[in-house]
């Protein structure tokens, strides 16, 4: 055998192929290298859109925690050990589409609590300066105390979640109705949810919806 071809692993520490060469305590050792057979984990089209859905609802509620919609939310009904942040999520998780835009906006829960909406609410925009917003008040149909406080949400149409929060309206349920000045914008489609809340704030109704523009 030619001497010259012959390899010398004496000393030799590293690795060839899948063996490796290594020294510890002054002892020379070599073990086989395992190769990762695991399968990469696969995204199925529902888990992406979960995904999205998730990360979105989540930047809508950061985007209101800092509002009086975080203590709607905190008193709001739910299951044992939920927290309002987790209730938020669970009701307007639907909304999302998998781009992280807003799929249907009739879907969003702004408001949800244990009081009930008035019958026949009608919404009437006035020359884009406002709205005009009213809804019955016989025996039958007030459907909660009178002096529930109106509350209303404006949301714009857009990737930022702008909305503007009318939370110190004088306006009741037992007035039958009230006239709002809003700052409706031309370019974007405005998106108004309406509900009452309790004069101590502990119940409110679940959030009716409107498209503006």
């Amino acid at each position: 055998m030619n001497k010259k071809n012959i390899i010398s692993l004496e000393n030799f520490l590293g690795r060839i192929d899948d063996l490796l060469f290594y020294c510890r305590n002054h002892r020379r050792y070599v073990r086989r290298i395992k190769h990762d057979t695991k399968k990469k984990k696969v995204v199925s089209p529902r888990q992406q859109l979960g995904r999205a859905r998730f990360r979105c609802v989540v930047m809508l509620y950061r985007a209101i925690k800092g509002t009086f919609m975080r203590e709607i939310w905190r008193v709001s009904p739910r299951p044992d050990g939920m927290t309002g942040y987790h209730n938020f999520i669970r009701m307007n998780y639907s909304a999302f589409n998998l781009k992280g835009g807003i799929l249907d906006f009739s879907r969003l829960k702004m408001s949800y609590g244990d009081l009930r909406l008035p019958l026949g609410v009608c919404v009437k925009v006035e020359d884009r300066r406002g709205i005009v917003i009213t809804w019955k008040t016989g025996m039958d149909e007030l459907q909660g105390e009178g002096t529930d406080h109106l509350y209303l949400f404006l949301m714009y149409d857009d990737e930022t979640f702008r909305f503007s929060l009318f939370d110190r309206l004088p306006d009741c349920r037992g007035d039958g109705g009230a006239i709002v000045e809003l700052p409706l914008q031309e370019q974007n489609p405005a998106h108004l949810f309406y509900f009452f809340g309790s004069v101590d704030c502990t119940h409110f109704s679940d959030s009716g919806y409107f498209r503006l523009t």
